[in-house]
């Protein structure tokens, strides 16, 4: 168990190095918070779906099709759960703030936080059924989130479904379907740009988390609330829910890690597209991940104590 929670903790290390490399990075001006949102819409229109659908690629014929429908139907849960309790437990705070933090308990950063720990804990077949949480994550954050952080009511159903991660996943699973491969010339730079995801997304966390003044970043109690919710509350009520389940492993594990993740980086997109305290998002969003280090190693770990 030691050596599970050592080597968990070594892979969230290496990543916190890169987050570092991005901190310093906001600080010396290398990287602007314009230059932070062009490599975010990199990620997002680039990478993520060039990710997902080679991920799903290296499992034909090695995961079934069942076990990739069932990672999704379980992600829909899970997503559910943190949407659930983060209704329940901010209903007396402002609006402005109890905007934020309803979206920040529900949403975890999955994508930047999370996929680059399942790759490195559970490699391909991990990514391929975090890719289905991705989804679920993009059709949830794009209809219940958007009308979260919006002032006026109202989901706008075509950016829910025509966005790059339902699209990726879309084209992805067609071809796993029907176990159609990719010729090598196009597989490749999918390939290519897939290895982009873990380092690029840890630097425009590091930025984010550079533009927060340290005092000001720990003197917010709300701040500390949201992460305990966040951070173990939700984690530990999915691995609650999933266990009786005996799901597979691998999508145990995947799932559990895609939870626990900390907030995600749409907080303080959202907040500034919607005309909402972007202050707060990005605070949210900095300490819970500076919190996440020590928190994410957890769970695999449970996993492994009742598989």
């Amino acid at each position: 168990m030691l050596s599970l929670f050592l080597s968990v903790l070594l892979k969230v290390a290496v990543l916190f190095f890169m987050v570092a490399a991005g901190y310093f990075c906001g600080k010396l001006n290398l990287i602007s918070d314009g230059g932070a949102k062009e490599m975010t819409a990199v990620l997002f229109w680039i990478v993520t779906p060039c990710l997902v659908v080679a991920s799903l690629q290296s499992m034909i014929g090695k995961v079934s099709v069942g076990s990739i429908f069932l990672s999704g139907a379980l992600s829909v849960i899970c997503i559910a759960v943190s949407i659930g309790v983060s209704f329940l437990l901010y209903r007396k705070h402002p609006s402005e703030r109890r905007r934020i933090l309803r979206f920040a308990a529900s949403y975890s950063n999955c994508g930047f936080m999370g996929l680059p720990l399942v790759n490195a804990v559970l490699g391909g077949q991990g990514v391929a059924y975090a890719s289905m949480f991705i989804a679920a994550f993009n059709l949830f954050v794009w209809t219940h989130g958007v009308s979260c952080m919006k002032k006026e009511p109202g989901i706008d159903y075509k950016k829910a479904i025509l966005n790059p991660g339902i699209i990726g996943l879309a084209i992805g699973l067609a071809l796993f379907v029907l176990s159609a491969r990719l010729p090598e010339v196009i597989l490749s730079p999918m390939e290519y740009f897939s290895d982009l995801n873990t380092p690029l997304a840890m630097l425009v966390v590091g930025v984010y988390i550079s533009e927060i003044p340290l005092k000001e970043l720990f003197a917010d109690t709300d701040l500390y609330h949201l992460s305990l919710i966040r951070l173990l509350v939700v984690p530990v009520l999915c691995f609650l829910i999933l266990l009786p389940l005996h799901v597979d492993r691998t999508i145990f594990t995947t799932l559990l890690i895609l939870s626990s993740a900390p907030s995600a980086a749409n907080s303080v997109m959202f907040a500034a597209q919607f005309g909402g305290d972007t202050r707060l998002g990005s605070k949210a969003v900095a300490l819970t991940t500076l919190f996440s280090a020590l928190t994410m190693p957890l769970f695999p770990i449970l996993v492994d104590c009742f598989y």
